[in-house]
């Protein structure tokens, strides 16, 4: 029996216009009144995504920026919080700058504005609707690196994949993780975003169900990109939405593939939980 349901939002929850379906929070309101444990695990940041919690009922912990900040989405109490050392963020700047790579600083997990950027977004990006949307947490200033304290809460950067990687090779500080979120194929782009140590859905989500009790095989993850494949792996029923873009890595271990996000499929891949 699945006790636990931890879902994505881009791309999964929300549809293509950044809605939430009527369908799927009758979904999510029918699992919780069956007694299974839903919340939200994003890549966006609390700020980001409080629209979108009147979605879960309940005073959950809610997953965001990747497991970087966990709190209660109700009461917003903070449940565990890891930061990028400004050392380390300075580093991964510098190396970034080095290949012309675009670089957002963030400089904290609850108040916007907490994005920081220095040159020109990348013209024809496939991520100008994310900076278009996110444009009123962000400040564009004369050089990032005047703004680091001590600690910044994730460092986010965009461009192609190939030179991201090799940055990463130039990067001698080891207390972060790098995560990539998503991958354009017909261009390389990339966006991959590097947090403290020990961050990832994936960890989140062993903590959370540590903390209540849950077997993996009692849970269910639901996503679409790549900064889920690892909490997917590890949960008892790791379900992949069929977005036309869902990478294979993730398709090959879905134990379910139900519809696209505007095809209300985190409603359907909760109807099939609950008949299981």
């Amino acid at each position: 029996m699945i006790k636990f349901v931890g879902i994505d939002l881009d791309g999964t929850l929300l549809n293509s216009e950044k809605k939430v379906s009527d369908k799927n929070l009758k979904a999510i309101e029918m699992a919780e009144k069956a007694g299974v444990k839903v919340t939200i695990f994003t890549g966006r940041s609390l700020v980001a995504s409080e629209e979108y919690l009147d979605a879960i009922s309940s005073d959950i912990p809610g997953v965001f920026q990747n497991g970087a900040f966990i709190s209660t989405i109700k009461s917003r109490k903070v449940i565990k919080k890891i930061t990028l050392s400004g050392k380390c963020a300075r580093e991964i700047i510098s190396a970034a700058k080095r290949h012309d790579l675009f670089v957002i600083l963030f400089t904290n997990f609850t108040q916007a504005p907490d994005m920081i950027y220095d040159k020109d977004w990348p013209e024809g990006s496939n991520y100008t609707g994310y900076f278009e949307r996110n444009a009123y947490r962000m400040i564009r200033v004369p050089d990032l690196s005047d703004y680091i304290d001590e600690e910044v809460s994730e460092i986010s950067i965009v461009g192609d994949f190939e030179e991201i990687k090799s940055m990463q090779k130039e990067i001698k500080c080891t207390d972060y993780t790098m995560i990539l979120s998503t991958l354009f194929s017909n261009n390389n782009e990339a966006f991959v975003e590097c947090f403290g140590p020990g961050c990832g859905k994936e960890k989140a989500l062993e903590f959370l169900i540590e903390s209540l009790g849950i077997k993996r095989s009692e849970t269910a993850f639901i996503g679409d990109n790549y900064n889920d494949l690892e909490a997917l792996k590890i949960s008892g029923y790791p379900i992949v939405m069929g977005n036309s873009y869902a990478p294979q890595e993730l398709l090959k271990i879905a134990r379910y593939v139900t519809s696209s996000n505007d095809e209300n499929g985190v409603a359907r891949a909760i109807e099939y939980i609950l008949n299981l």
